[in-house]
């Protein structure tokens, strides 16, 4: 259909499942793929492959989204090599799961769901302020609405995506940058 003709999307988590899906979806209507995971392993060379076969340019980056660093030096190297950033999907996730979990649990479900969140809004906005334009989504999920046992931290870690959406939308929409969840 090619209604995202020349745009440039960034998505985290997608070497295979939900992000895979949707970059593979995003790349079926037109637009370059930059997708971030871990490792950019075989899995990860192969969806490359598979989005590139779409006719577009697409490029695998290895990267851990909850390192604030080193996300913006990977959102540099995408600028360099696509030149633009159009479209973010904060996709990146993990569960561990637990009945009153572990301090390990909590800080890795927050830090790999919803800090890279934050670093990479924080490392793609500037780029969409200069363009005057731009699209985020966080992958929410409705557990951020109505909680679930054995899943505090992925609950309120979904539950901060939805805030940071409605906040990032509310500092961001004057200078054309939309944000949902």
């Amino acid at each position: 259909m090619g209604l995202l003709n020349g745009k440039v999307a960034i998505i985290t988590g997608a070497a295979r499942g939900i992000g895979k899906a949707i970059a593979l979806k995003f790349a079926a209507e037109g637009a370059n793929i930059a997708f971030t995971d871990l490792v950019i392993d075989e899995k990860g060379l192969a969806t490359q492959a598979e989005i590139e076969a779409l006719g577009v340019k697409a490029k695998g980056y290895a990267s851990n989204a909850a390192n604030f660093e080193e996300t913006h030096n990977v959102v540099a190297e995408i600028v360099k090599d696509f030149g633009r950033v159009d479209i973010l999907v904060n996709n990146a996730g993990i569960t561990k799961d637990g009945l009153m979990m572990s301090e390990g649990q909590w800080d890795a479900v927050l830090n790999v769901n919803l800090k890279s969140a934050f670093n990479f809004i924080h490392a793609c906005t500037p780029i969409m302020m200069k363009q005057r334009s731009g699209n985020i989504i966080n992958m929410a999920s409705v557990v951020g609405v109505h909680g679930n046992a054995g899943q505090a931290n992925y609950s309120a870690s979904k539950a901060g995506m939805i805030g940071l959406a409605k906040s990032i939308a509310q500092e961001l929409g004057s200078r054309g940058i939309r944000a949902n969840a």
